[in-house]
């Protein structure tokens, strides 16, 4: 009987703790094919951030990576200002592309985004 109390003792202890949710980076990509490209770029950073970067004039943006990012959470990437050139927009999400778009000259803004997959 002692053994059954001590049982359900550790059962009612490790129930509790909590399970530490896997958390997830995000990295942001921005290419561009022909033209002489001018734009900037805002994407979510953390929980509750914008980054914004630019303007740019290269041929190819690679945001830092992003981590920390919970799964379910929407993250998004909006390019501004795409004159010259036709955009290509990436989210990649763990390594992983999420979504993709085009944008061509001379539309703007254009925005992007995906949800972070459920564990």
């Amino acid at each position: 009987m002692k053994n059954l109390v001590y049982f359900f003792l550790l059962l009612a202890v490790f129930s509790s703790c909590k399970k530490n949710a896997k958390k997830h980076s995000v990295i942001y990509k921005i290419t561009v094919i022909g033209g002489h490209p001018a734009y900037t770029v805002n994407y979510s950073d953390t929980e509750n951030s914008t980054a914004s970067q630019g303007p740019f004039t290269d041929q190819m943006w690679v945001s830092p990576k992003v981590e920390d990012r919970d799964a379910g959470t929407s993250v998004y990437l909006t390019l501004e200002g795409g004159v010259g050139g036709s955009y290509y927009m990436y989210i990649y999400i763990d390594g992983s592309l999420q979504k993709t778009d085009r944008m061509d000259d001379p539309y703007g803004p254009k925005t992007i985004s995906a949800t972070i997959p459920e564990d």
